[in-house]
């Protein structure tokens, strides 16, 4: 009896090593982001991942600690914005990879968030509406702005599924912490 309590009571103790090694890494990952940095983010929808098949949103990390989650989400035969400051990115719930298309100039940050919103009041009455769909009509915004110094949206967007589809697998079984990479579509 003594020693099946004993093995119990150690993989216990092991999983809260594990979990705090994971929130180690992932807290780790987020102080390396640079300042007024710009990432399309992938989260992957099904396991095992199905290719192309993601949920998309923006990251733009303002802080050493946060940024601020940019996302539309289905409720119903609808979508609605789910917009805000979070200090979890690398702790969402199937998140892929985060992919940098942009250093925000300082002081454009404003700018940035009125782009982002600029849909709130009428996402469902984009043609098509998707979160794909979203993350082109801003990211053309974003291009035109001159915040996202990029010459081809849907190349950038190809870019990212494919991205998407190499770190999907690694994302589905969990491995921490999650990747972050740089488009080389964005200058």
């Amino acid at each position: 009896m003594s020693s099946s309590s004993d093995r119990r009571s150690s993989a216990k103790m092991s999983l809260r090593q594990e979990a705090a090694l994971i929130k180690k890494q992932q807290e780790d990952a987020l102080a390396r982001l640079p300042l007024n940095s710009l990432y399309i983010v992938l989260w992957i929808r099904s396991h095992p991942p199905h290719e192309n098949d993601f949920h998309w949103g923006y990251y733009f990390h303002s802080t050493p600690q946060s940024g601020i989650k940019y996302h539309i989400k289905q409720l119903g035969s609808g979508w609605i914005t789910d917009h805000g400051r979070t200090g979890g990115v690398f702790k969402s719930n199937f998140l892929c990879v985060l992919i940098q298309i942009a250093t925000v100039a300082e002081g454009a940050g404003g700018q940035l968030d009125q782009i982002m919103r600029s849909h709130d009041g009428n996402v469902n009455s984009i043609p098509g509406v998707t979160c794909r769909v979203w993350i082109l009509k801003i990211l053309e915004k974003l291009m035109q702005s001159v915040i996202v110094r990029c010459s081809n949206a849907d190349a950038l967007l190809q870019e990212c599924m494919a991205i998407g589809n190499q770190h999907g697998p690694e994302a589905a079984e969990n491995h921490q912490p999650r990747p972050v990479v740089k488009s080389n579509l964005c200058f």
